[in-house]
């Protein structure tokens, strides 16, 4: 029976997605306005972690029969609520569902929500879902922005101690820094007009061939580029938010890279998006009290869920690694929402 859920899907999703890329050809999955799905992911979001799961499942299911590309992070998290609540095929589904898109089989074997459900997945139904996957994505843009990636990490890995690439306000680049930066920049905009913003949908996922990001459902290489480039949204705002509705990059990634350049801060914006992490200075604290409204109104309007769904999301997320370390005795459920980018490289 689970192997027959595994084929229904898998031959759901290769009608889906073919003709998606790989020749970089666009239909209705690069079409459909995406900001509904993102604000759909938020109100799921905010379910779990109001301990509401079932609604949370419920919606989880609406959300992906209604859109076509399915981000494999949402069907991760989906599948751990499902697991947590017993429910073995909605699990399951969510699971096949995640592994055509992406999602990284390595990742489910090492949550210990979902390692038990994979054992019950025959292995040519697995990688026949992972063809699916491969074939979904471009593999030439993918090459691409490994080359960009790798040349970015070469200086940033490698940098003195005490050295930083930015000059002292903390967000322009230094005169040496920025030719390559700007070159990388030129280099991913032109991926993104020929191909698509390159991150998971586009490229694929994290799958550790690069030696430089963890494995994850998660693609963040051109994200650090803009985070590095220190003015890149300033340049490529527009662009980014076509892409955004186009479901190409994620409302986080879009926050992140707009808060890292020139030095948009909550000290001194008082309509920020809070896109990266929960912060922790006292006084980046008081900025969020005073403006909570108006924050959480901002990351609603690029597709993110509130500030306080937030913060729970990144308390979830280190319980669940205390879990995982098996140094936590705390009964209450936790689950790896994938949600600090800066976990995934640097």
């Amino acid at each position: 029976m689970h192997s027959l859920l595994c084929i229904f899907f898998c031959c759901l999703f290769a009608n889906v997605v073919s003709g998606q890329s790989n020749g970089g050809q666009k239909n209705d999955v690069t079409t459909k306005n995406y900001l509904g799905y993102y604000h759909s992911v938020a109100l799921a979001e905010e379910a779990v972690v109001a301990g509401h799961y079932q609604d949370a499942i419920s919606r989880y299911q609406a959300l992906f029969e209604e859109y076509p590309y399915n981000n494999p992070i949402d069907c991760y998290v989906a599948a751990q609520v499902s697991s947590y609540m017993g429910d073995s095929a909605s699990c399951l589904s969510f699971i096949c569902k995640g592994i055509c898109f992406g999602l990284p089989v390595q990742t489910i074997n090492n949550n210990p929500h979902l390692t038990s459900y994979l054992e019950r997945i025959e292995n040519p139904f697995i990688d026949s879902c992972l063809d699916v996957y491969r074939k979904s994505i471009d593999v030439k843009a993918r090459a691409t922005m490994l080359s960009l990636i790798k040349k970015d990490q070469s200086i940033i890995r490698s940098l003195p101690h005490g050295e930083h690439i930015y000059g002292p306000d903390g967000y322009t680049l230094k005169d040496k820094y920025r030719p390559l930066w700007d070159s990388l920049l030129k280099e991913v905009v032109i991926l993104i007009q020929a191909s698509g913003f390159p991150a998971q949908k586009i490229i694929g996922t994290q799958n550790g061939e690069d030696s430089l990001f963890r494995t994850g459902p998660n693609s963040v290489f051109a994200t650090y580029i803009f985070i590095h480039h220190g003015n890149a949204w300033n340049q490529e705002g527009p662009i980014l938010w076509t892409e955004l509705l186009k479901g190409n990059i994620t409302p986080q990634m879009y926050g992140v890279i707009y808060e890292s350049s020139n030095g948009k801060h909550a000290y001194n914006n008082p309509v920020h998006y809070f896109a990266s992490r929960p912060c922790q200075e006292s006084r980046c604290k008081k900025v969020i009290q005073k403006n909570l409204k108006a924050i959480n109104n901002a990351r609603w309007e690029i597709g993110l869920g509130s500030y306080e769904v937030m913060q729970k999301k990144f308390e979830s997320l280190l319980l669940y690694y205390k879990w995982c370390r098996k140094s936590s005795r705390r009964n209450e459920p936790f689950f790896d929402f994938q949600c600090d980018l800066a976990f995934q490289g640097r």
